[in-house]
């Protein structure tokens, strides 16, 4: 038996999946589509819905129907069935069938949903037979011209189609309206197409000949139809024609279908029926408010008799939205109060039923065969949880030879590729496409004998093979041209790229669902249920692996509990993955990656790893390369060769080296040492530079695709490699179950830990918490002090640790620096870490088994072994401690406390914290150190004063014994210095004393001292002996008795200022006599007394000095009267001009010593005067003893004064 006989339909006749609403189709074609209509429960309702709001039109506000749906959801063929259902010429066979499918369904089941009862179906059918009702069948894109404006193309599409109804012109609209409607009314509109017909040789009923006559011949046509109607105003309708000038609205459109139904029943009703509306309105505003206001005005004119029903591929909500248009204002929702939806969610069954319907004779074969290889089916049919195969006989026989998970499928391949542009916009996941492709596949097998399988592939061929575009070809081509060279079934090979073209190329969540991996795609392709499946998957791995080394495909790596999947490159990630193919992958760049994945897994694999006390530097090694420190002390080598057995491995190794040993395992794991490999290819790629945008967006998609492989396998095989090949430490294999169970970070940790354990098995030696671990801390512990018994009794013995530096130091020759201790120590198999070595070293120079030398001087001081030796440790030695007696510290403790007495005493009984101690530091606050700082700082104050002796020979003595660097030498100094050293510090100590209590009173002794020195001298004779004994104090060594000094100090001030007085009295008396004698100068000049200046300031400033020539100097006013009397004289000299400038002409010279002159404008111009103070020379050498002597001694007075006048000089004179 042959497929072709099993259909219950002839799968060889026509079947139009894609119905147009306004195409005539033949009557065979008509009834196949109303016999073969399947009708599920959202159609059914539909139907009922819409035919019986038409009837009950009255309970309506609005007269809008809308039917929504996908883009091939059946929409349009439910459109036409609505039409077959009115249309008399069908409506009997489209009503019937409706019925036989409502008495088909058991109300009682609960497996339907419908609206209604078979009464309410039988009612409305017994209206519509008695009904009249026209539809009215609208393509908007092919009825709509295009120079309308959009604001009105809804209504003239109706209003043509109306016109078209009524046997007008439908694409003339003035035409229609104002010549051949008054025609029609007249009864004259069939002779007028009779007259153009015989006398213009014109076929009016052809309509578009008819619109091109109007246009061309208009006035010829108006003169025929006013031949039949003389009435006819041609000169307005030609008007009107030829300019479209007529009023077009959406009013006057109602008012004419309110006037068409004027003469009609009231069971009449006109449907206008409108498909694919969203495609016209297009998310255009002013096309949707027209259809909106159209559908409100036939509500408002004619009586819910018109109705307009819409499809449309969004609803109202997706159709509002996308016009930007608010409920206030568009209000659509309400226009269209009947709705009906399609959502293409019974596709599979209705082409089922189309297509695949068996007759009944054949199903008892199919349940034998199904029977037969039922079991079979789970095995072949390896498929994703939401995709079926054959669930049970029923499902057997519905979809045979098909598989109902295809019919899924296939509608997901059809939606991608639309979304992706691989095929035309008529392409889609839908009834109609399902329907198609099954169909045309079904009729290629129709004779194929029956036990087979159609694949998925086939339904490939019947869909795609002619109707990919262009940018699907170019991707699944590469692969069919890629096929030609396969060693292989080529046939089978082009059936793997069908396959897989169309699964990788599902959207992001079908392949969530149905992702292109292996076990999928070969049950894709079984069409023999009895073959063994893994023979079929070996070839499609064979064919997948060919292609993915061509570099037509790739692997996806697996992710979310998803297998490995396939996928196709694009045109330029070929280029991309040809030019990665050619990257020359060596062992630097294996290893710079592996790096990455080593260290990142064993986290805590750092450069530096801290063992006990000391932080080690830690290197890796990865095929030759070193990472983390250059210089490691400890090495963990990854080895990724194969080198032989691990203990021939671990027999070669070195003790500083811990080996992970994957090289075997790696070697044998062929799947990782690829993907490792292309990994490497893309990084080295993605590390050369972009060139293009396009490129840095596929370097994008690589480098996720390769951080998934990485991820998922690359990652997990090494980390499974790292968790489970041997361990080699040194020359031992670690071969214990405790080691086995640790993974990653743990297992790192631990064989590091062993290796640390085994190489330096002295470390614990300087463990615990005494160690120091900071910088500080050994600060701290080096500058503490040795307590008693600190090292005594149970501490008597020498630790481990320090043992083992105090062994060290007895095997070397001579003193040892303190660096080569240290780096002795680091070394295996103690690994001590600086501090620790410095702290144990410090120990025994505690004990006096050892003491430093620092830049060959022996007596280092505690602060600057704390401060230096960690960072100039090449710069400190150890020698052996020399031993001082017990007896000889006592003597010098004892010395010690005699010389600075009981505050000063020192505690400790180590001989070498003593020595450190009595030296001082910068530190501590006691030792030599102490008061040293403390006399400096004295010095500088009063180092200059002769009292201050004892305290220079104190510091001389310290620096003596400062000097001493040896201990011993150091404490017999201090003892044979016992009482001399006593006695110096009882004088010194006194000194500072006198410092404190009478330093004031000595510095202001001196200081009255050094201000009298020269006023000491016009002091009586019986001061003299005071002036001398207190004049003594300035170099008297000790000046015991201050108040002495201070007694004679208040004497001598009493008699200075008696003499003080006295002058500062006669200057007072000076400069108010020569005041007076000024003022009366001044009045006899005829001059105001204020010119002269009152001495009051004068006198009190002369006064001010305490020194008693200075006052002796300041009795003298010739300065103030000189000065003075030029004022008087000037002012004088000004009363004079202002007299001249307002009295009478006079010329000569005055005895006043004055000059005028005055010229012939009786201008007048006085000179200045010249005054100077005279000083005369009136001493002489001889004896005046009579009148002649004394006239001559007066006449030489004379010729001075003469002399100086002469020369244009007025005088005073002073003296």
């Amino acid at each position: 038996m042959q497929l072709k006989d099993i259909y219950a339909k002839p799968i060889e006749r026509k079947v139009n999946p894609a119905v147009s609403v306004t195409l005539l189709d033949d009557p065979e074609t008509t009834k196949a589509e109303i016999r073969e209509y399947v009708f599920t429960d959202e159609i059914i309702n539909g139907l009922y819905r819409i035919l019986n709001s038409i009837r009950e039109n009255k309970s309506f506000h609005h007269v809008g129907i809308w039917i929504d749906g996908y883009y091939g959801s059946g929409k349009s063929h439910f459109l036409k069935y609505l039409d077959y259902c009115i249309d008399k010429r069908t409506q009997e066979e489209a009503l019937a069938r409706l019925s036989e499918a409502v008495n088909a369904i058991d109300f009682m089941d609960g497996s339907h949903n419908i609206e209604f009862n078979p009464m309410d179906l039988s009612t409305l059918i017994n209206w519509l037979r008695r009904a009249t009702i026209d539809t009215i069948p609208l393509n908007l894109e092919t009825s709509h011209n295009q120079s309308v404006d959009k604001s009105e193309g809804f209504l003239h599409v109706f209003w043509n189609q109306f016109n078209s109804l009524l046997g007008l012109n439908p694409f003339h609209l003035w035409a229609a309206r104002h010549l051949e409607k008054p025609l029609l009314k007249k009864g004259k509109f069939e002779e007028f197409k009779q007259i153009m017909k015989e006398e213009m040789n014109a076929d009016w009923d052809n309509q578009t000949e008819a619109a091109s006559i109007i246009d061309n011949e208009l006035e010829a046509v108006l003169e025929v139809a006013k031949s039949l109607v003389p009435t006819l105003d041609t000169n307005n309708i030609y008007e009107r024609i030829s300019r479209r000038d007529s009023l077009v609205s959406i009013e006057t459109f109602a008012d004419e279908l309110a006037d068409y139904l004027a003469d009609k029943g009231e069971d009449y009703r006109l449907l206008f029926l409108t498909d694919e509306v969203s495609q016209f309105i297009n998310q255009n505003r002013d096309r949707y408010l027209n259809l909106q206001e159209i559908v409100t005005k036939l509500a408002e004119r004619c009586d819910n008799k018109i109705w307009v029903a819409c499809t449309a591929q969004q609803d109202l909500s997706e159709i509002i939205s996308g016009c930007n248009i608010n409920d206030d204002e568009g209000k659509i929702k309400g226009r269209f109060e009947v709705i009906v939806s399609f959502k293409g969610k019974n596709s599979d069954y209705i082409t089922q039923k189309r297509i695949l319907d068996k007759k009944d004779d054949v199903k008892d074969d199919l349940r034998e065969l199904y029977k037969k290889n039922k079991d079979s089916f789970s095995v072949q049919f390896k498929l994703p949880r939401d995709f079926d195969t054959y669930t049970n006989v029923d499902d057997f026989i519905n979809f045979y030879p098909f598989q109902p998970y295809q019919l899924k499928l296939i509608k997901a391949v059809f939606d991608s590729f639309l979304s992706l542009g691989y095929v035309a916009r008529e392409v889609k996941g839908t009834e109609r496409s399902v329907i198609k492709v099954v169909h045309a596949t079904a009729k290629e097998r129709a004779n194929d004998e029956v036990g087979g399988y159609i694949t998925f592939d086939e339904l490939y061929n019947n869909m795609f093979s002619e109707g990919l575009q262009h940018s699907g070809h170019k991707i699944v081509d590469r692969g069919i041209s890629m096929v030609k060279n396969y060693d292989g079934d080529k046939k089978f090979a082009r059936r793997v790229v069908n396959v897989l073209f169309m699964v990788s190329n599902l959207s992001e969540s079908d392949k969530l669902l149905f992702p292109a991996t292996l076990d999928f795609i070969t049950s894709l392709l079984v069409e023999n249920v009895s073959a063994p499946r893994l023979t079929l998957k070996k070839e499609v791995e064979k064919v997948l692996d060919f292609l993915c080394e061509s570099n037509v495909i790739r692997r996806e790596q697996p992710k979310k509990n998803i297998e490995e999947t396939f996928a196709f490159y694009t045109e330029e990630e070929m280029k991309v993955a040809s030019i990665i193919k050619s990257q020359q992958v060596d062992h630097n760049t294996q290893a710079e990656q592996l790096s990455k994945i080593f260290l990142k897994y064993f986290s805590n694999l750092k450069n530096r790893e801290v063992y006990v006390s000391r932080s080690f530097p830690i290197s890796a090694s990865i095929m030759g390369r070193t990472f983390l420190s250059n210089n490691g002390d400890v090495t963990v080598d990854f080895k990724l060769d194969n080198e032989g057995t691990p203990d021939e491995v671990a027999f070669r190794n070195t003790n500083n080296r811990l080996i992970f040993y994957l090289g075997p395992a790696f070697r044998e794991n062929k799947r990782l040492q690829a993907a490792f490999h292309d990994y490497c290819q893309v990084m080295r790629y993605l590390a050369t530079p972009a060139t293009s945008e396009e490129n840095d967006r596929i370097r994008d998609e690589f480098r996720k695709r390769t951080d998934i492989q990485k991820e998922t396998i690359i990652d997990k095989e090494f980390h499974k490699l790292l968790d489970s090949c041997p361990v080699i430490i040194g020359n031992e294999l670690i071969d214990d179950p405790t080691f086995g169970s640790c993974k990653g970070a743990e297992r790192c940790s631990v064989a590091l830990t062993r290796l640390f354990d085994k190489r330096y098995s002295k470390a614990v030696l300087v463990k615990g918490s005494s160690i120091p671990d900071t910088n500080e801390k050994l600060k701290t512990a080096i500058r503490r002090p040795v307590q008693n018994g600190e090292y005594e009794f149970a501490n008597a013995d020498l630790t481990p640790a320090e043992k083992e530096i105090e062994i060290y130091l007895n095997n070397q020759y001579g003193d040892v620096t303190v660096s080569d201790i240290v780096a002795h120590f680091a070394d295996a198999p103690w690994g001590w870490d600086s501090l620790a070595t410095l702290y144990v070293l410090n120990e025994l120079v505690r004990r006096h088994y050892r003491d430093y030398s620092y830049n060959n001087n022996q007596n280092v001081d505690i602060a600057t072994v704390a401060s230096k030796i960690i960072s100039e440790s090449s710069r400190f030695t150890v020698r052996k401690a020399e031993i001082i007696s017990r007896e000889l510290v006592n003597k010098f403790l004892d010395a010690w406390k005699y010389i600075f007495g009981q505050s000063s005493y020192l505690h400790s009984t180590d001989s070498t914290q003593i020595f450190r101690e009595a030296k001082g530091s910068q530190e501590s606050d006691s030792g030599l150190l102490k008061f040293c700082k403390q006399y400096r700082d004295a010095e500088k104050k009063y180092g200059h004063y002769p009292f201050f002796a004892p305290v220079v020979n104190a510091l001389e003595m310290f620096d003596n014994l400062d000097a001493l660097k040896d201990p011993k030498t150091f404490f017999e100094k201090v003892v044979d210095l016992r009482e001399d050293a006593h006695n110096l510090m009882d004088t010194v100590r006194q000194v500072l004393a006198f410092t404190r209590d009478q330093m004031e009173n000595y510095k202001d002794i001196l200081a009255f001292i050094r201000d009298n020195r020269e006023n000491f001298n016009l002091l009586d004779e019986k001061y003299k002996e005071k002036v001398t004994e207190i004049m003594g104090l300035e170099s008297q060594p000790w000046p015991v008795v201050m108040s002495d000094y201070l007694d004679l100090k208040d004497d001598l001030t009493v008699a200075l200022d008696k003499i003080r007085k006295q002058l500062r009295d006669e200057i007072k008396a000076a400069y108010e006599k020569a005041y007076a004698e000024l003022v009366q100068g001044a009045k006899d000049s005829g001059v105001d007394e204020s010119v002269v200046t009152n001495p009051e300031n004068i006198i009190f400033s002369k006064s001010q000095t305490g020194n008693i020539y200075a006052l002796q100097s300041n009795r003298n006013v010739d300065e103030y009267f000189t000065s003075q009397a030029a004022k008087i004289q000037k002012a004088k000299l000004s009363a004079a001009k202002a007299a001249a400038n307002g009295g009478g002409a006079t010329s000569g010279t005055g005895t006043s010593g004055y000059s005028t002159d005055y010229s012939n404008d009786n201008a007048s111009h006085a000179a200045e005067p010249k005054v100077m103070n005279l000083n005369l020379v009136t001493r002489t050498t001889a004896v005046l003893s009579n009148e002649t002597e004394v006239d001559a001694y007066l006449s030489s007075l004379k010729k001075q004064m003469m002399d100086k006048i002469n020369d244009g000089w007025q005088l005073t004179i002073t003296q």
